[in-house]
This record gives C-alpha cells, sequence and structure tokens, in this order.
C-alpha cells in the first residue's frame, strides 16, 4: 500500500466512489442506509492490489448514510477480528449520525466485538459529504486568512466545549454546548488575551466499557476516538466546525484541535468493534508478540494505536491535512505525544514516523503543534521531542510546591520560569486532567468517588494547598497565575480558573459534567476575572515577558545583565542564597535594553514569596536604568487598586505571605521613539 492512495469517497465525473482499506478481508460490504436507517443495502466491493476496497455508484449521493461490513477469519490470537456482525465506521467518514458517549449497557453489548448481536441499530453510520477548498473559500472568506500569530505573542485557553458555553446565559439555547456557541463568545476571548482556544477532543468518541449512564457517568472528555476526521454529533457538524473558525479568524483568534493518536475507543480484549479492529487490526494496533497476540497497552486504555505501519501513520497525516490544509484549523495538541513516538520495541525514537508527519504537515500548513511528552505507562520524555512545543509539568509541580510554602522549591522554581526543562515550552499551572485553581487552593486532596472507582482514580500528585479563607485562596491563584503567564515559554489556561470555577474537587472529571455558571459571580470571583485580564493583557504588551526563549543572562550595553536573580537584601544571589533550604523568596530583574543598546522595553523587578505564614521584608534592587520603581501589581491586594506606589532603589518592601509583586521602571518617550527609529534603521540595513 502506498501513502497517497486514496480512502474515503469521492465524487468524479458524477460518480460516487467509495475505498476502504481492509487488506485481510475475505468480502466488504459498503451498507447505505435510508434516511430512517431502517432499510439496508449492501454492496459488494471489490480490491486492489494495495488492499483497498472499492464501489462507484452513479450519481453525487452526498448525504448518504453509510457504514461497511468486513468478513475473515476471526482469531484473536492472530489479531484478526473480522465480524459481518458488526457495521464499521468508516475512518475517513467527515460526518457521522449519532454519537456514543453515552450509551446505555444494553446498547454497549451489541457493539462488543466477540458477539454476533447485529450492531447497525446501534452504531453509527458515515453520512457522505464532499468538501472543496475553493467552494469552502467562498462561503467562508476568512477560513484560510490565518492569524498566523507568533509562539511568543500566544496564549492558550483550553476548554471544553460542553462545559464552556452549556450554562451561559447569553448563548442561544440551540447552541449551548455546542461548537456553534463560541462564536458568541469571541469579544470574551479577547478581553482576556486568550488568541488560541484549545478544543478538547470534538471527534466521535466511544463511552468507557466501564462507564455507566444510569450513576449519572459518561465519556465528557472524549478521549476514546472511533473516527479521526469527523465531528461527535453532540458537539455539531464539521459545518459549524468550518463557522467557527471563519469567525475565530476574522478576529485574529486560531483554534486548536486535542488530537488523540495513541488510542481508540475500540479499547482492548474487553472492547468494542467500531472501526479499525473490524477493518485491520494489525495495521491500527501495537500487539504483543506473545501467543495471545494481545493488545499493547501502553496508553492505559487498552490499546496503543500504532503509527509505525503505514496505514497508521496514513490516518494520522490524512486527519492532520484534512483539518489544517482543508478546515483551515491553526494547531493541534496531541493527547500523549511521546506514545506516538515509541517505535515497534516500545523505545522513544525521535526520529519516528509520527514526529516526521507532524512536521511535514506544520511546514505544509503554518500549523502549530503541541502536546504532552509521555506515555501513560510506556515513558517521559519531557525535553526529548522535537518539532512540538512541550506540556511541562515540571514547571507545574514547581510552581504549587513553591507557592503552598514547600522548603527547597528556588532552584527548580528559578530554572522553569527562566524557560527551563525542554526547548519549547507551555506553561502549566492547571489543565482538563487534575485540579481547577480553586480547587487546588481548597482542598488537601482528591475528591473523586462520583466517578464510581472509589477514588482510586485520577492524579494523587496534586499539590493542593488547601486555605484558611477565600482571601487567602484568591492570593494564592493569582500568585499561581501570574507567575505562570509571565514565566518564559507560552502561557495555557484553563478554562473557568479565570472565574474560579469548581469540580468540588473532583481531579478527574473525565465522567461528569462540570459546566461553568455564568451568573452570580462573587465580589472574589470578579477580582480573580479583573486579575487574569490585567496578567494576559500585560504579558503581550511586554516582549520582554512574551519570549519564548531559555534566559540567557548576558551583559548588556548598559553593562546590566538581561536578567538578574536577587536575593531579599537586592543583591545579586548567591551560592549560599540559593543553598539555602528554607529560603522561600525568589527575584529576578529584567533589563529592557538588548544586545544592540535598543531599550526595547520596560524594566522590570518581580518578586514572589512561598512563605505561608509571615511577610518578608525585601530591599528593592537597582534599576538597570535611571529611574524609579513603581508597583505594576501585587497580588495580595486588589486588582482595581490605583498603585502609583513609588520606590527608589534601597527602599523596603514587605511582601505578604504567597504572593508575587511585579515593578516597573519605565522607559520615557523618548526612549521608546529612538527604539523605534533605531529598529527601523537596522530593518532597513538588513533588507
Amino acid at each position: 500500500m502506498t501513502k497517497d492512495t486514496f480512502q474515503g469517497v469521492k465524487l468524479e465525473n458524477n460518480n460516487t466512489t467509495f475505498s476502504l482499506y481492509s487488506p485481510e478481508a475475505k468480502k466488504v460490504e459498503l451498507c447505505l442506509f435510508d434516511e430512517s436507517e431502517t432499510t439496508e443495502t449492501k454492496i459488494p466491493m471489490q480490491k486492489d492490489e494495495n488492499g483497498v476496497w472499492h464501489a462507484s455508484l452513479k450519481g453525487n449521493l452526498e448525504g448518504t448514510k453509510y457504514g461497511y461490513r468486513a468478513s475473515g477469519e476471526y482469531d484473536p490470537k492472530k489479531s484478526l477480528y473480522f465480524n459481518p456482525n458488526k457495521l464499521l465506521v468508516d475512518p475517513y467518514a467527515i460526518e457521522v449520525t449519532k454519537s456514543l458517549h453515552n450509551l446505555t449497557n444494553n446498547e454497549k453489548e451489541a457493539l462488543y466485538f466477540d458477539n454476533n448481536i447485529d450492531s447497525k441499530d446501534i452504531a453509527p453510520k458515515g453520512v457522505v459529504r464532499f468538501l472543496n477548498k475553493e467552494t469552502l473559500a467562498k462561503k467562508y472568506p476568512y477560513l484560510y486568512k490565518k492569524a498566523n500569530t507568533p509562539w511568543e505573542k500566544t496564549h492558550i485557553y483550553e476548554l471544553h466545549v460542553g462545559n464552556f458555553s452549556k450554562k451561559h446565559p447569553d448563548i442561544a439555547p440551540q447552541n449551548r454546548g455546542k461548537i456553534l456557541a463560541l462564536k458568541d463568545t469571541i469579544n470574551y476571548f479577547k478581553a482576556l488575551s486568550y488568541n488560541q482556544i484549545e478544543l478538547m477532543p470534538i471527534t466521535p468518541t466511544m463511552s468507557d466499557w466501564q462507564l455507566d449512564i444510569q450513576k449519572g457517568l459518561s465519556d465528557q472528555w472524549g478521549y476514546n476516538p472511533i473516527n479521526h476526521h469527523a465531528i461527535d454529533p453532540r458537539y455539531g457538524s464539521i459545518f459549524d466546525l468550518l463557522e467557527v473558525i471563519n469567525s475565530f479568524h476574522q478576529n485574529g483568534l486560531e483554534v486548536c484541535l486535542d488530537v488523540v493518536y495513541n488510542h481508540t475507543g475500540e479499547f482492548g480484549k474487553k472492547g468494542f468493534t467500531l472501526s479499525y479492529k473490524g477493518l485491520d487490526a494489525k495495521s491500527y494496533y501495537r500487539f504483543s508478540n506473545d501467543k495471545d497476540k494481545s493488545f499493547i497497552n501502553t496508553t492505559g486504555c487498552g490499546n496503543g494505536f500504532n503509527p509505525n505501519t503505514p496505514q497508521g501513520a496514513k490516518i494520522i497525516r490524512d486527519s492532520l491535512m484534512f483539518f489544517a490544509d482543508i478546515c483551515g484549523v491553526d494547531a493541534f495538541r496531541f493527547d500523549l505525544a511521546g506514545d506516538c513516538c515509541l517505535d515497534n520495541n516500545l523505545q522513544f525514537d525521535p526520529n519516528c514516523n509520527f514526529l516526521k508527519i507532524v512536521d511535514e504537515v506544520a511546514k505544509k500548513t503554518g500549523a502549530k503543534m503541541s502536546g504532552e511528552p509521555w506515555s501513560a505507562v510506556g515513558g517521559y520524555f519531557l525535553g526529548q521531542i522535537p518539532n512540538i512545543y512541550e506540556w511541562n509539568d515540571k514547571h507545574e509541580k514547581s510552581l504549587k510546591m513553591f507557592i503552598r510554602g514547600e522548603y527547597g522549591q528556588i532552584n527548580s522554581l528559578a530554572h522553569y520560569l527562566a524557560g527551563g526543562g525542554c526547548n519549547n515550552k507551555v506553561n502549566i499551572f492547571t489543565k482538563h486532567d487534575g485540579a481547577t485553581g480553586y480547587d487546588w487552593a481548597t482542598y488537601s486532596t482528591k475528591n473523586n468517588y462520583e466517578n464510581n472507582e472509589n477514588n482510586n482514580d485520577g492524579s494523587n500528585e496534586n499539590h493542593y494547598s488547601p486555605s484558611a479563607n477565600n482571601e487567602e485562596r484568591l492570593t494564592k491563584t493569582k500568585s499561581a497565575h501570574a507567575l505562570n503567564t509571565l514565566a518564559r515559554g507560552v502561557p495555557l489556561s484553563l478554562s473557568g480558573d479565570e472565574l474560579w470555577r469548581s469540580q468540588n474537587g473532583n481531579n478527574n472529571g473525565y465522567a461528569k459534567s462540570f459546566p461553568l455558571l455564568w451568573e452570580g459571580f462573587s465580589k472574589e470571583q470578579q477580582e480573580r476575572y479583573l486579575f487574569e485580564r490585567k496578567v494576559n493583557a500585560f504579558r503581550l504588551e511586554h516582549p520582554i515577558f512574551s519570549s519564548v526563549e531559555t534566559v540567557n543572562q548576558d551583559i548588556m550595553p548598559n553593562n546590566k545583565p538581561s536578567w538578574e536573580w536577587v536575593n531579599v537584601h537586592g543583591d545579586q544571589m548567591r551560592t549560599e542564597d540559593w543553598d539555602f533550604p528554607q529560603n522561600r523568596f525568589l527575584g529576578y530583574v529584567l533589563n529592557g535594553e538588548d544586545k544592540n543598546g535598543l531599550r526595547y522595553d520596560d524594566d522590570f523587578f518581580v518578586m514572589m514569596s512561598g512563605c505561608p505564614d509571615n511577610q518578608i521584608e525585601v530591599t528593592l534592587p537597582k534599576t538597570p536604568h535611571i529611574g524609579n520603581w513603581e508597583v505594576v501589581f501585587d497580588t495580595s491586594k486588589p486588582t482595581t487598586n490605583k498603585n502609583n506606589e513609588i520606590y527608589n532603589e534601597g527602599d523596603k518592601y514587605m511582601i505578604n505571605p504567597q504572593s508575587v509583586v511585579v515593578f516597573t521602571n519605565k522607559r520615557k518617550k523618548t526612549e521608546k521613539q529612538n527604539t523605534k527609529q533605531m529598529l527601523d534603521i537596522i530593518k532597513n540595513k538588513t533588507r
């Protein structure tokens, strides 16, 4: 099979051609359904030399519902799972008829791989759709006019489509919980300076086999894909996504899709036959070499999708190209990207198929790539994955432990604030799989009993910091957001943290709905929102903070370092300061001058306290340029305060417990103008 062999459905010369890869099948039938899905018409398909089956029917069949039945040997010990009783979803279908995220146990029974129940009444059908870039460009004039925001100006906002909009009073009721709802919240994103909106998985998903909707549990997150080209109908259609992308691009925003290429919703030997397993399991999954040919489970989800086979690689490449090139998607976030980088011996390979595909798609489409640099049970590869921006969970751990008052954290925190840990870094404080910011500052441990797994699920390492009152809780969550946003790298914000969203302590909300509540905000929630709005805009305004480069402590022409760590006395940090385990203060000075002597930004002094009980007296350091220190914000004080607090070198400042304070030494207007003129001269000389 060649990688460019067409698969899917296409319209040529008024003929609709269906193509499906299943090299070991003995027989494949195209199954067409009427509108009510009660009448099934089976059409034999013909196999070519590439293992691709074809059927060509006269006319334009757009809108037709269809599926496949594949017959052949059924022998799990040979990794063969053919079962013609199971209606199979086309991996290349760009629309399916129903969602499987909330099936009853009886409905799931029809989808299990090892019985003879006909699954056609439960399985989704594909829907024939044809997308043409020229036609789409006319209908959606901004679809291909991407913002192309550079990484240093990117702020990622991770959201769950359903949770984000389900309770929003200003969204039309029929759009709440749907992709289309995002069109009505564009101004919200812009007001908070989020410019890359990362959507948790929206492709068709299968409810976990152990979830019971009678107990209020269903697959909320959607990390169990059964198809990598369509949209789960609970969120809308591919055309809804196109409309949202068009509106986002018109407003300078990016859409990022969270995609899952490490496993599927067919699970393992307890799982289902929905698509890949019934078509050609060996071409899609990792299998052991033992006599049972068991599914290799590096993901903790029952199977491992295999990007090292030609067909596994083709699915990944084609789906990325479909969304980036045809649909105009700006970015992708890869779930368990480290797992996709494992070779057939389950060893990490930086030159693997997966990363070559990612690099190829990025170069062809300009798509921005980020992801988790680990496998659930197959390894941890932070700092080793080229071509993507890596989620840095060590940054997250260090930040949380420092703010909650742990000793011995200043060295690691300094390392990550300065961009250490990996070359291309996504800064995380909270993310979907973990406690929300509010819950981190409220609970002492996870509270996942509602998931019906006796609180055994979810991470045990959230480094909680329970608070005595709302004032303390507010200070800590503001401090965490400030450090995460102003650290070198690309900041990520979890949807709802800006409004103090809670999951009642549940740090693994995959099976429960926890919608944002958009009314009745407390004064603390309002303060938290205003602070996020201020800090996010502040980062974008100042290139000295929005740099994604790891800190280089060069001496600038004004004989001051670009970045200097200072102690509580306002002096350069000494070895004994770094080595003192009880030290819970960290500060640094940023020099707004570059190597050319250009004053490209203001000077800044950032200081932070991890002391939970007492104030710390700090002597303010020298400013890199002539001037005074002025308070920009203090996380222990209201954002609405008009600080205008001016301090000189050597003045004392009492930093409150677990707070962050940022000072600035502003450039004069003449300096800004001179900088602009010099930059223009340099730019002209390099043309």
